[in-house]
Order: structure tokens, then sequence, then C-alpha cells
């Protein structure tokens, strides 16, 4: 049977530059007017609509939420909008032309020599008439050369006239031997049941579904359930709703499947269960709840229902882990150890399930596993790597699964290797790891060109959108439009904590009052944070005491920052040296920056002004190596109150018409963290004189202390 004449679609599956800003763009405008619409749904309407701006505005308007947001499937034809009728109303046609281009809307193949047969004219024809005007024809193909032409072909083409072109197609292909996109012309065209297509759909679209087509397959598919009797409806919405699923559809996805648990047979019930729970999840947000008892087979069944009731067990292990229930996935992995080795399966579906829900859930002592395929070898083995702290292992195992040139079986999630779904996976594993390595920009670079092509939002509940939020604020001061997005039209559950991001927000503008309220607040909700971590904000707000599941360099720069900001001051000058020796071993530079941040901070408080400047440099080189600019912008800031308004130099300014000429000397002697006896020998004066400045001076500026002093030099210097 062949299927290589199905394709997808005849436009490109991949953005461009010039595209990916017009889709940045488009997403920006669609949320401003309240029209939410996710980043790969946008990249589907600008290429189906020939990047018209006003057109893709009016199309997701008429849009349903869900359509927008990527959980339902786009309209077979999308609807005819007032600025498509514009562009073509003046447009004049003859029958015969216009029969040509219902043809080239409805053919499959977009072969120049179906098109010619089936409309029953020659290409010299076609190059002589109006026709020629709109179709690029080059390389015995086809294509229009506005998109947006084909919905209006088809909008004003009644139910006979389509019937009679499916009718010509499906002759043209039959003849050719294309059996498939014969029998698909044959169902559309028909105006009632043909059972005999059913079977051949489905088998192409099953096909089709696990070389990664799912638009076409899901068409296939969903087209025999039209035409099939009941026992043969099942089968062809159970890989419909697969084809459905892998693309991110997950709504549409849940409706399919879930038909089938009210006439399918037992074993197709089994097969679907694991997909159907996976919909249901990403819908809903939450992991179903279901009795094993249920939907267990039985002790004599055979092998087959305990593969699927395996992976069943295993995903809905790693569904309760990347939600933090541990004790569901517990019980699931009991289940799982139970089905696997009835499944003959010796470890197939168990290790790498017990694998990623030890990474999941922070366990030391979960099996070292890479197996095979797009995660259970590519996904598990590049979070592991990365834990042992070899990030570029694990990019490099990332590298290989998402090469083209391997097409390994993964027992985890079979039949959905070659997916936008696991596609996504797969990138939001990448850029969670060059966030961990510290290499921003590849980070942002590579989330904003994914979320343009993949559903994102869904991996690990959210966490490309959060990392989209974290990577914005990072390098902008602030969540671009396409983070907004992909807030906006997460699946349902999925919502993101914005306290963490408002309050980083806040601490990189100044705002510190703002920022501590912020991140006070969130601990007050029990810190709610997904599994693997991102790196938040511990410069202020509540000492975070947690783990956190992240590479073991993080840790200690978390570490560090806490030690801190923990260290009283008389312990500072003892400990300092070697906290800045282990800040130095960091080789992420954005965590190694932050340390060096804190300690510049620190420096100035303690009023030792040539080692905060050094370390506040060093931080505003790190941040900007890092990508991580608007961290180096408020670094920069800090240096240039460091610089014509450092402490001393602000002090001065606000104490001289308080203060004698002599006190004023002592008194930035003191901010510098000059002891008395010191100071005396650079004033040559008496350690008793300066004593008794000094007492003057706490008189006279409403201090107590020299360490008083010092605070007060601080906040002088930030206010002004």
């Amino acid at each position: 049977m062949d299927t290589s004449s199905c394709l997808e679609t005849i436009y490109p599956n991949r953005s461009s530059d010039d595209e990916h800003a017009l889709v940045v763009e488009i997403t920006s405008e669609l949320l401003q007017v309240g029209c939410e619409t996710a980043p790969h749904v946008v990249a589907k309407l600008v290429r189906q609509l020939n990047g018209d701006r006003l057109t893709v505005h009016e199309v997701a308007a008429m849009l349903t939420p869900a359509q927008r947001h990527g959980h339902r499937v786009l309209p077979r034809t999308l609807p005819l909008v007032p600025s498509i009728t514009a562009a073509f109303e003046q447009i004049s046609l003859r029958q015969d032309e216009h029969l040509v281009l219902l043809i080239a809307a409805l053919c499959t193949d977009a072969q120049l020599d179906s098109l010619l047969d089936a409309a029953q004219i020659k290409a010299d024809t076609v190059a002589t008439s109006a026709v020629a005007a709109h179709l690029n024809i080059e390389h015995g193909r086809f294509s229009f050369v506005d998109p947006r032409l084909s919905v209006w072909i088809l909008d004003h083409a009644d139910d006979a006239e389509i019937a009679r072109a499916h009718g010509r197609l499906q002759q043209v292909q039959w003849a050719r031997g294309e059996e498939v996109s014969a029998n698909w012309h044959r169902a559309r065209g028909a105006s009632e049941r043909t059972p005999e297509v059913v079977r051949p759909l489905v088998a192409a679209a099953r096909s089709l579904t696990s070389t990664g087509h799912l638009d076409r397959a899901f068409t296939l598919a969903a087209e025999a359930a039209e035409h099939a009797s009941t026992g043969d409806e099942e089968e062809a919405r159970l890989v419909a709703g697969t084809a459905l699923l892998g693309t991110g559809c997950v709504e549409d996805a849940a409706d399919w499947l879930g038909s089938i648990f009210l006439k399918g047979t037992n074993a197709l019930r089994a097969h679907a269960l694991s997909s159907l729970l996976l919909a249901e999840t990403w819908t809903h947000g939450v992991v179903p709840v279901l009795d094993p008892s249920e939907h267990r087979p039985r002790a004599g069944d055979d092998t087959v229902l305990w593969c699927d009731w395996a992976r069943t067990s295993g995903l809905m292990a790693y569904l309760c882990a990347e939600r933090g229930d541990r004790s569901a996935m517990r019980s699931w992995l009991g289940e799982l150890r139970e089905a696997d080795p009835r499944a003959k399966a010796d470890g197939t579906f168990r290790d790498p399930a017990v694998a990623l829900c030890g990474i999941l859930s922070g366990d030391d002592e979960a099996p070292a596993f890479i197996g095979a395929g797009p995660l259970s070898g590519g996904v598990i083995g590049a979070l592991r790597a990365a834990l042992d702290d070899d990030i570029d292992r694990g990019l490099q195992l990332l590298a290989r699964a998402q090469t083209p040139l391997v097409s390994e079986r993964d027992p985890m999630i079979a039949g959905l290797e070659q997916t936008p779904l696991i596609d996504a996976y797969l990138a939001v594993t990448e850029v969670l790891l060059h966030f961990w390595k510290g290499d921003f920009v590849t980070a942002r670079e590579r989330l904003l060109t994914a979320a343009i092509d993949l559903p994102v939002g869904i991996p690990f509940d959210g966490l490309g959108t959060t990392l989209a939020h974290r990577l914005d604020i990072a390098v902008l001061g602030a969540p671009s439009a396409l983070a907004l997005a992909l807030a906006e039209t997460a699946p349902g559950g999925i919502k993101i904590d914005r306290l963490v991001d408002n309050g980083i927000e806040a601490y990189l503008t100044g705002n510190i009052e703002q920022a501590v309220t912020n991140l006070t607040l969130w601990h007050d909700r029990g810190a709610p944070e997904q599994p693997l971590a991102i790196a938040g904000l511990d410069e202020v707000g509540p000492i975070d005491k947690s783990s956190h599941i992240e590479p073991s360099e993080l840790s200690d720069a978390s570490t560090l920052r806490r030690r801190i900001r923990l260290l009283p001051e008389g312990s500072w000058r003892r400990e300092y040296t070697d906290i800045a020796a282990a800040a130095r071993r960091l080789r992420s530079p954005f965590a190694r920056a932050r340390v060096e941040a804190m300690l510049g901070s620190v420096s100035v408080i303690r009023g030792i002004g040539s080692a905060a400047r050094r370390h506040l440099q060093s931080a505003q080189v790190l941040f900007d190596d890092a990508g991580a600019h608007a961290w180096r912008d408020a670094i920069t800031a800090r240096l240039a109150r460091l610089g014509e308004h450092d402490a001393p130099a602000a002090s001065r300014t606000a104490w001289e018409p308080v203060l004698t000429e002599r006190e004023l000397e002592v008194a930035m002697c003191v901010v510098e963290g000059q002891p008395n006896r010191q100071i005396a020998d650079v004033l040559d004066l008496s350690v008793r004189t300066i004593e008794a400045h000094t007492g003057h001076i706490f008189n006279k500026l409403g201090v107590r202390s020299r360490a008083e002093l010092m605070v007060l030099a601080h906040r002088t210097n930030r206010h002004l």
C-alpha cells in the first residue's frame, strides 16, 4: 500500500526567520485584543493564509478558544473572512477554470500530472488561461500563489461540484496506483457510506502516524470513522485520537479516544487507555482517578494486554510524579512492577518509567538508566546526565534523539515517537539543560523557535511556559508577548505562578520591598514549583532550605548564596575568602554571577568598597556572558551608584551640612571599614580623639555603632 504521496501539506513545516518574526508579531497583536492564540497555531494560520496579517486576525477571531489554544484541531477548511472575500471578489473565472482550481484545492499530492489528468486539460492550456496567475508550477508540482484562494474556491463551490472533483481525483489516483489517495477521494465524494475503504484508510493512517505525518493520518482515520461499521469505527477512532494526541490537540484526542470505551473491544480499550489518560490529564490538568482493579488484565490474559497495562501503569506513574503526587506514583509503579514480568517484557516498560519517576521525585537511589527512543533514551538520558553534572553529555544525547537519521522504537510512547508532542519534550528538555548550563542566549533562541512549531506548553506540567517567562525576565526584564501567550493558552490546570516572576522583575529594577513581598507570599503558599528546578530568586525574601532537582553545581551555588545571607558580621572576614574561592569553581556563568553579585552587595554593606566593586564587575561580565542582560543591567546600575554616587561619595554629600570637616573625614574612614587605630594613623590623631569624634558623629546622625553608620551610608547611597 502506497502512502508516499499522502503529504501533510504542500507548505513548509518549519519556520524561516522572517516567518518567525511575523508569527511573534501576530501572536502579540492577538494577545493585545484578547484573542489569545498559541504561537504554533499562529504559525499554521500564517502558512495557510499567505502570511496576511489581517486575514490571520479575522480567522483567529472565528475559531473557538480551544482551537486557538491548539487543544482542538483547526477546521478542515478555514472560514471565509472579509479579507479573503475582498482579495478575490474581482476574480473572473470561467467554469472550467474554476474546476481546475477546485481540483487543485482538493488534491492531496500537489502533483501537476494529477491536476491535469483530473481536470482533463493540458499544461499549455493552463499556461494560457486565467488559472496560470493563481498557481505556481515548478518541477512537476503546483501550489497556490496565494493559499487563501483555496478557501475562497471551496466556499464558492457547492456540494455537487466538490463531489464531482473528488470523483475525478479518485479515478486519476486509482489509475496511478495511489490506492490510499483514491480511497480517500472516493470516501469524500460519496453520498453514502463506503465501508470497503475503511480498513485501507485506517492502515494507511496508522503508518503515517508512525512516520510523523499526523495531520494527514488524522484526515484519513477521521474519514474512515465516518464510513465504518461498529466494529471498524473504534479502530479508526483509536488511530485518529492517537494522531491528535501527537499534535497536542488534547481535547479532541480525549473525545475520540473516550468514545472507544462505549463500544470498543477489551483489546482496543486496553490499547487506547494510556493515550486517553494522557489526553484527559493534559485537558483537565489533573491525573484521572483510576481503579486499577477495573482495568488490570486477568492472570491468564495474553501478553499483549499485559504490555498495554504495563505501559499505562508507567505513564500514570510519570503523570503523578510530575505533579508531585508521590503516593500515587509509588502505587502505579507497584502495578508496573507486577505487569512488566507478566508481559514478558524483561524491564522494557519498568526501567524507563522507574528512572523517569526517580528523576522527577528526586530519588537518589533510582537506577541509572538510558534506554532507546526519544523519551526513554533522549529525555531520560539527558536529564540523568545533567543531574550527574555532565550537561554536555545530556545535550549530545538529545541531539542524537532529534536527528532524523535515528529512528528507535520507544516502549513508553510506542507509536508517538515522531510527533510534535515528543519533539516538544525533547525541545523543552534541551532548553532546560541550556538554562542549567547558564547559556541563556541559546536556551531562549531554542525555546522561541520550538514554540513556533511545537506544543511546548504540555511537557512536564507546563515547564516550557515557565522557562519562557524566566528566560525573558532574565534577558529582557519582563515576559515577552510570546511567553504571555503560552501562559494564556496552556492546557487546563497548568497555571503559571507569577509571584516569583514578579519578584524577580521587581528585584532587577531595584524595588527590593516588592520583591520581598512577592517571595514571602510565594513561600506562604508552600513555594509551589515544577519538579525540575528553574532558578528563581533567593537573594531576598525568606530563606529557602529545601532541596531542588538540579545539577549539584546549581545546588552548591544556592548554598553559597544562603551562606552569604546568613553570615553574621563577625564571621564575614573569616569566611569571605572561602566563599569567594568556592564561587570561582562554579562553571555556569549565571550561577557564579549571582554569587559574585551577592558578595559585592554584602561588601557594600560591610563597607568594603574595593571588594564590592570587584565582585560586582565580575558579576556584570558573567551575566553578560550568560546572556542575562536584565541581570547585567541591574548590576550596571549598582556599579554606577558605587562610581559617581558610591557609599562614601553619596554619604559625604549628605552629611557635609551636619558634621565638621574633621568629623566628616573620620566618618568616611569608618564607612570604609577602617578600625580606630588605622584611622588615627591616617589622620595623625590619637585613638582617644578618634573615639571622641565617632561619639559626636553617632549623636549627630542618630546611630549607635559603626555597623549602623555603615548601613546608613548604604541606605544613603541607594536613595541618592
